[in-house]
């Protein structure tokens, strides 16, 4: 595997350098020691990411009626345990169908509220790089090369049942200077917050988005965000349409 890398100059696409930043920052990151996970175990996560699209067990369960009719074994990647291995090709293939009752089955199957919370993060991150490459005619990027140390495991005290999936953090506590996880005044959709049992899930999401989307504040406003050259309006087309052909929970 390379060095964490992002360059799309062989497009002749000239990619914003905001974008470019955004996505290698994320990319570097996924190599590092996470909260639950460690380096060597989230790149094998990006692995099933791709893997899972390939994946005939993952395409039958989607033509099925329910996905729990569909016991075939996945096609996998890497020597991740079984459980984080359906849990990654399901977010990948069936997001739409993901409910209370398949977190509390992941949970069951020995994977953590917030490890799950955590791999939900690599594989948005992942599926973000690999789909933008993809949108700009680059192969996706090289994984990068997993780095030593085991994770923090530093769970948030803060993190409450807010009636989400998961425990989150309130927003009144999450914009609190010290935690800087959203804005001080200012709208934070849900999914970012449902991330927030892991912070630095949060941190990178925030990244990504205001690069690729706009600050979490101006989603709720008719903000314009400057430099671009298409109008708010052809980005929410765009924005909404990405979403459903992703199966978008909301």
């Amino acid at each position: 595997m390379a060095a964490a890398l992002i360059d799309y100059r062989n497009t002749g696409i000239a990619v914003r350098g905001d974008i470019v930043a955004s996505q290698t920052r994320a990319w570097q990151s996924l190599a590092a020691p996470g909260t639950w996970w460690s380096g060597a175990e989230r790149v094998a996560m990006a692995r099933e990411v791709r893997a899972a699209r390939q994946c005939a067990a993952c395409a039958e369960r989607k033509a099925a009626l329910s996905p729990t009719a569909v016991k075939t074994a996945h096609h996998a990647a890497t020597d991740l345990a079984p459980a984080v291995v359906d849990a990654v090709h399901r977010v990948v293939t069936d997001p739409g169908r993901l409910s209370r009752s398949w977190v509390g089955g992941v949970i069951a199957a020995g994977v953590s509220d917030a490890q799950l919370v955590e791999l939900i993060s690599i594989v948005c991150t992942v599926m973000l790089v690999d789909d933008f490459a993809r949108a700009v005619g680059s192969g996706p990027p090289a994984l990068p090369e997993p780095l030593d140390g085991g994770p923090s495991r530093m769970r948030p005290a803060e993190a409450v049942d807010e009636g989400y999936f998961v425990p989150t953090i309130p927003y009144a506590i999450g914009s609190r200077p010290e935690h800087g996880l959203y804005a001080a005044n200012g709208f934070v959709p849900n999914v970012g917050r449902g991330l927030s049992l892991v912070p630095d899930a949060v941190r990178t999401g925030k990244d990504l988005m205001r690069a690729h989307y706009m600050p979490y504040p101006m989603v709720a406003t008719d903000f314009e965000p400057p430099g671009r050259p298409i109008s708010r309006s052809q980005i929410e087309l765009v924005a909404s349409r990405t979403s459903a052909n992703n199966d978008c929970f909301y």
